[in-house]
């Protein structure tokens, strides 16, 4: 009988590079701590064990008593088949992990929340510019809109609410004059920035992996390997195995790793199918600086101007391969720590300011928070001019 004092354990880090040194010996692509907890966090791969589940020898043994997990041999084998199992094709559902979905954490009853709710900020010529919040009602697969019937509310004179299916409830107008009285001042209250010329930028309150006539960015690490939120979710839609061999084959052409402020071109899989032209992988730079006594945020290592970059870099990018239309994450946000809402400014001045042939930039989020909070940077932004 094997007593637990002879399993070995080991912290995450390991796991990996034991993981990758047999998924070398077995010619199949590397993994990254991020991917394995993506896997923990969608539930197809143990949480390991906590500190005070291991043997008490081992628990003596340790500088210090964290929250670190630690895990067996058998653990790595697992995570390997994990690995070959998504590059075979199969779903994070099939392997019965849970998926994110906005609806998921909202009521059915909620008409909004059944619906995407999209800003738009239109830059094209004209004596007057409105803004528009469309709705529009999309399958549960994430199939084309199915339009049923169409119809017009218009909530000022300025602002036209437009959408399919089914009208709008009483509540849903109500809701929707309530966001437009917070978030959308008259045009006559305030002066309208020039215009650009260039491009408009576009807010949603959706999946990032939903169908999109486009390019698709992902807020990818430096070894261009899946990680968790936003770029777990395009990795799924667009196929593990399919930007794996993408990224094979960028680095037998030489690629090593993105420096941070820089991005990559490769196709976009299995997203093909739902109207991705191909997907941009971009690395932007982690918050490293501390906020001021007011809270406001204090860039004092550089991270606004490599922020910049990026999206400098992904606008290069996509000029490159004739993207016109970019879907897109908030880089640097969420894991990477750069405070919201000021990574939301960086990115719409940068966007606004950098000449380019790209036309739009759809921003997407499942947070209604950020949501709200890119609407009013984005406010802020084009009243600064």
């Amino acid at each position: 009988m094997t007593n637990d004092t002879d399993i070995e354990h080991f912290d995450i880090t390991e796991l990996v590079e034991r993981a990758n040194a047999q998924a070398r010996s077995l010619n199949i692509g590397e993994l990254s701590v991020r991917a394995v907890r993506f896997y923990i966090q969608r539930g197809i791969f143990t949480k390991g064990l906590m500190v005070n589940q291991l043997p008490e020898i081992e628990q003596r043994a340790l500088p210090h008593k964290g929250n670190q997990r630690f895990f067996t041999p058998n653990d790595v084998t697992t995570l390997l088949g994990i690995k070959s199992q998504l590059d075979a094709g199969k779903t994070v559902a099939e392997l019965g992990g849970r998926e994110t979905r906005e609806s998921s954490r909202s009521s059915v009853d909620d008409e909004l929340s059944t619906r995407k709710l999209l800003f738009t900020e239109l830059n094209a010529s004209s004596e007057r510019v409105s803004d528009e919040i469309l709705l529009s009602s999309f399958d549960s697969a994430f199939g084309a809109p199915r339009v049923e019937s169409s119809w017009t509310v218009s909530l000022r004179e300025d602002i036209t609410l437009h959408g399919t299916g089914a009208a709008p409830s009483d509540d849903a107008v109500r809701e929707l004059l309530r966001v437009v009285t917070t978030h959308f001042p008259p045009l006559s209250a305030a002066a309208m920035p020039a215009d650009t010329g260039r491009l408009k930028i576009e807010i949603e309150l959706a999946d990032i992996a939903a169908p999109y006539e486009g390019g698709i960015v992902n807020s990818s690490d430096a070894e261009l390997t899946p990680g968790g939120g936003a770029s777990a979710r395009i990795w799924e839609v667009c196929g593990h195995d399919e930007l794996e061999r993408d990224r094979q084959k960028l680095v037998a052409a030489g690629f090593t790793r993105l420096q941070t402020g820089t991005a990559v071109h490769t196709g976009a899989g299995r997203g093909a199918g739902i109207g991705f032209k191909g997907v941009i992988h971009a690395h932007g730079p982690r918050w490293n600086s501390p906020y001021d006594k007011s809270g406001h945020t204090v860039a004092v290592h550089g991270e606004d101007e490599l922020l910049a970059r990026t999206w400098r870099s992904v606008l290069k990018v996509a000029d490159q391969h004739d993207l016109r239309r970019l879907v897109t994450p908030a880089i640097s946000s969420g894991i990477f720590g750069f405070p919201s809402p000021h990574v939301f400014e960086v990115a719409f001045r940068t966007l606004l300011d950098t000449e380019t042939d790209v036309q739009v930039v759809r921003f997407r989020t499942i947070s209604r928070r950020a949501f709200d909070q890119m609407i009013d940077a984005l406010q802020r932004v084009r009243s600064a001019g």
